[in-house]
């Protein structure tokens, strides 16, 4: 074999080596017993969450800010039917399961924090780009490839993971944080899109986040790293998209010239 043949067989093989853990995360994310599993684990996490938990009625306008959401996402319209859950919590916080399910906790209607019907909308807005994104299902395939064990259990892997995560030099941990983060920037970009679309104002995105989180970093984010990205640059990345900057459509519906163009918010 001369020298070119053999150049040529080395490349192929590093291709290879590219492309299967890829074709194998697409193959994962796209696997309806995954989608299962993942599925399960969430409604056992849903149940204890409410065997603790008050669950409450929600207001019926929140019922109708999340319905002009997804009535802005074709992505969402055409998908599984996404239900509103809430429970009694003095703090502030929200979740989204991929299987369609958005979860509040009271405190957001609460007349303390008196969020506005804006911000309201930017945290459904928020979980709900989550489940356009398939995020939890993204993270769990992406973490069965990162402890190069396809065949594990996801559940197996949140537990290997999260042993990761005290670990502050995994570099497997460092790749799980990393996406979680990009995950976040994108959920809020793409929450800020649909808040125009439904003609609500974008810069609510911005004032909820810091309202929830603060604007200061906390002394475990800076010792370990978190599952959300720094305070100060999600707020600065939101800002900016809220003022237009940086936007992309998903190529489900190109916003007009007026709208720029994607878990716990």
């Amino acid at each position: 074999m001369n020298g070119m043949a053999r150049f040529s067989l080395r490349a192929l093989q590093l291709l290879v080596c590219l492309l299967v853990p890829v074709a194998a995360h697409g193959a994962c994310v796209d696997d309806p017993a995954r989608a299962h599993e993942l599925r399960v684990l969430d409604e056992a996490q849903v149940i204890d969450l409410m065997e603790q938990h008050p669950v409450v009625a929600a207001p019926e306008k929140l019922h109708r800010i999340m319905a002009s959401l997804i009535a802005a996402s074709p992505r969402l319209l055409g998908g599984a039917s996404i239900h509103l859950l809430a429970y009694e919590n003095a703090e502030l916080n929200a979740y989204a399961a991929d299987h369609g399910l958005v979860i509040l906790t009271s405190a957001m209607w609460s007349e303390q924090q008196a969020l506005s019907d804006d911000e309201l909308a930017a945290v459904i807005a928020h979980e709900l780009a989550h489940i356009e994104g398939r995020d939890s299902l993204v993270e769990a395939c992406s973490n069965l490839q990162r402890l190069g064990d396809p065949a594990l259990r996801i559940e197996d892997a949140r537990d290997r993971m999260a042993l990761e995560m005290f670990n502050p030099r995994s570099p497997a941990a460092r790749a799980a944080r990393e996406e979680l983060h990009a995950q976040e920037h994108a959920a809020d970009v793409r929450g800020i899109e649909l808040l125009r679309r439904i003609g609500r104002d974008p810069a609510a995105m911005v004032s909820v986040l810091a309202k929830i989180h603060g604007t200061e970093a906390s002394g475990l984010n800076l010792l370990m790293g978190s599952s959300h990205p720094d305070v100060k640059e999600r707020l600065r990345k939101a800002r900016e998209a809220a003022q237009g900057a940086g936007f992309k459509t998903d190529g489900q519906d190109p916003p007009s010239a007026l709208r720029p163009s994607p878990r716990a918010p």
